[in-house]
């Protein structure tokens, strides 16, 4: 099977030929969109009907059951990784082929997007557009299940920093370890929430719930992330865009962020 990175959409969408020559190919989820090109994550061993509580997380659960490749990953129809730029840049994106080179230099190595940095705790970002109790199902779970992480996951509900939109590319190997844990908390947690009442913002808790995950499975397993810029076609342009980008790096943006954080906590 040839390595791919994915881009998962839920909507039509049409992946452009210099993308597809890459090594990019589109996965739809949810069964929508059918007359995509690409696949569709309601194929083979497939959680595609979770899709609404899940997100891209049901691609995410494709590509490792379905995929026998030395490199996997994804990335969204709306953003890509990118090496640095100041508007979306089809020739800045990266390819399958350079994901593999890096990735093959350590077998330790992760390819994620671009750290974020928030003006409050990962916990209150969450409280945005969840509830409390899921974040403490998670615990009690995790607790149960992998007592290991509790620590990290403590610490990274208080931190204002995190990896965000579930995006990575990896060795099959890293890839499917991370997964097999993840989706194992992820089922426990569903079993004990229920989510019937929930608007169908809240409902995609489980999409919300990985990307705090992501973080504290990296510390504890002390992986090596190579960071990419995450670029947005639709919105990641102009002359605000370059004042953030600017920001970035200079360094400006991240002691920002943690200055107001420490404001907010007093």
């Amino acid at each position: 099977m040839e390595d791919k990175i994915y881009v998962v959409t839920h909507k039509p969408f049409t992946l452009s030929d210099k993308l597809m020559n890459k090594g990019y190919e589109l996965i739809t989820v949810g069964g929508k969109a059918k007359s995509n090109k690409g696949v569709t994550d309601a194929t083979g061993d497939n959680i595609s009907v979770k899709n609404p509580s899940y997100c891209e997380l049901t691609a995410a659960y494709w590509i490792w059951k379905n995929t026998s490749t030395d490199v996997k990953g994804f990335c969204h129809y709306r953003r890509y990784f990118s090496h640095p730029t100041l508007k979306y840049n089809e020739d800045k994106i990266i390819s399958v082929k350079e994901a593999k080179n890096i990735i093959s230099k350590d077998s330790n190595t992760i390819i994620l997007p671009e750290r974020k940095y928030y003006n409050v705790s990962a916990e209150k970002l969450y409280l945005q557009c969840g509830y409390k109790k899921d974040l403490e199902t998670t615990r009690e779970v995790i607790k149960e299940k992998y007592p290991e992480y509790v620590t990290e996951f403590d610490k990274m509900m208080k931190s204002n920093t995190g990896y965000i939109t579930n995006m990575m590319i990896a060795s099959s190997s890293i890839y499917d370890a991370y997964y097999k844990w993840l989706f194992d908390i992820l089922f426990e947690v569903e079993k004990r929430t229920d989510i019937s009442s929930y608007t169908p913002a809240e409902a995609r808790i489980y999409g919300y719930i990985s990307e705090r995950l992501v973080d504290l499975w990296i510390t504890h397993n002390k992986l090596n992330v190579v960071e990419f810029q995450s670029i947005n076609p639709e919105t990641d342009y102009g002359i605000k865009y370059l004042m953030y980008r600017t920001s970035v790096n200079l360094g400006f943006y991240r002691k920002l962020k943690l200055l107001i954080f420490k404001e907010n906590k007093k």
